[in-house]
């Protein structure tokens, strides 16, 4: 499957925008532009060339593997990204929207005479380019999720009680390790009994008891893209009320998903799940919002919530993840993602959304 040459889509936007040239330190967008993940290094691409400028740390494998862009090697990035403003004569370096305060003050210090330009701020461009997904990052979403659903399927044969939470947690990264995904998120979640009230309660070692609810927030990487899936199982057995809730909840997103299509905005949404969840006497007990774009990173925008006035266009990928929680007994989520497509949503997630009892 072709990759586009990203570098030449800013570059085109950047003339269109007058934009005499672009500083990019955020890691994740140099990951965008040159398919490579490079921990440090600077780059600094003009109309018509790009340059990323590395230590010696990097050199060798951005030679290795960057794309579209020449790698240079130095032993001081801020004096050569000063030798090709000066060679270059440039006037003015368009900066992203999340470089420090004091990393700014230092730039124009070292860049002594050039305006560092924030009147279009790289990082917003560079991220709305990264909203919509082409077909590589589909390809790489697709496949993050189809390692993620049997990691679903495998743990749900692991799980017994006795085990703690972190080990739960090293089964489901080991098996996607071992099923192709770069390395596992490791944010996510694995969390039993009543931490899972708590929508984000983390991993810990409390030992899994006979009747406990399971949450997993998990996820695997392929190409840097993440996929993210969440589902809530029980151990042993489950209540009345806790099988009420995750029906609840299920019906909840499965409103949502339905109505998923180009042309909404992200809080119409949101309200459909919200409102389901209400109107079933569980008011105040989904506070989060339903979803959030994902890809290079986790979480991205647009989102699916209460404030998002954003229009939903084709070829974004989301989450959809309503959630109940009663605090200090138990909590319920069920997640899902997939892509925004010319005339609804194309589901990702194959993981089974039976309420599983093992």
């Amino acid at each position: 499957m072709g990759k586009i040459n990203r570098i030449e889509v800013l570059q085109k936007q950047m003339r269109e925008k007058g934009i005499e040239a672009a500083l990019i330190e955020n890691r994740r967008n140099r990951e965008y532009l040159v398919y490579t993940d490079i921990w440090e290094g600077s780059m600094l691409i003009t109309q018509e060339e790009a340059v990323l400028l590395v230590d010696f740390r990097y050199y060798e494998m951005a030679s290795l593997s960057v794309r579209d862009c020449e790698v240079r090697l130095c032993k001081n990035i801020e004096e050569a990204m000063r030798q090709i403003v000066k060679d270059r004569k440039l006037s003015s370096v368009c900066c992203e929207k999340n470089i420090s305060h004091q990393r700014y003050l230092y730039l124009k210090e070292v860049l002594e005479g050039i305006c560092l330009d924030d009147t279009y701020c790289m990082d917003s461009i560079i991220k709305e380019n990264r909203k919509r997904k082409d077909e590589y990052e589909l390809s790489c979403l697709r496949t993050a999720q189809e390692i993620t659903d049997r990691a679903y399927e495998y743990i749900l044969t692991r799980v017994k009680k006795g085990m703690k939470e972190s080990e739960i947690r090293i089964e489901l990264g080991s098996f996607m390790i071992r099923q192709g995904s770069e390395n596992f998120d490791i944010g996510y979640i694995s969390s039993s009994g009543s931490k899972t009230s708590l929508p984000h309660g983390g991993t810990g070692d409390k030992v899994v008891e006979s009747g406990d609810l399971i949450m997993i927030d998990f996820g695997a990487v392929i190409g840097g893209y993440h996929s993210d899936c969440t589902r809530t199982f029980a151990v042993g057995s489950a209540t009345d009320r806790q099988k009420e809730v995750y029906e609840i909840v299920r019906r909840a997103q499965e409103k949502a998903l339905i109505s998923i299509q180009p042309g909404v905005r992200g809080c119409d949404i949101d309200r459909i799940a919200r409102d389901y969840i209400n109107e079933s006497g569980y008011q105040g007990c989904f506070e989060h919002g339903l979803g959030h774009s994902i890809g290079l990173e986790g979480h991205e925008n647009p989102r699916f919530n209460e404030t998002c006035q954003e229009i939903i266009c084709p070829n974004v990928v989301m989450t959809v993840e309503p959630g109940i929680y009663l605090e200090h007994d138990f909590g319920i989520r069920i997640e899902d993602m997939g892509v925004i497509t010319e005339t609804g949503f194309e589901i990702f997630t194959k993981a089974s959304k039976e309420f599983a009892i093992i």
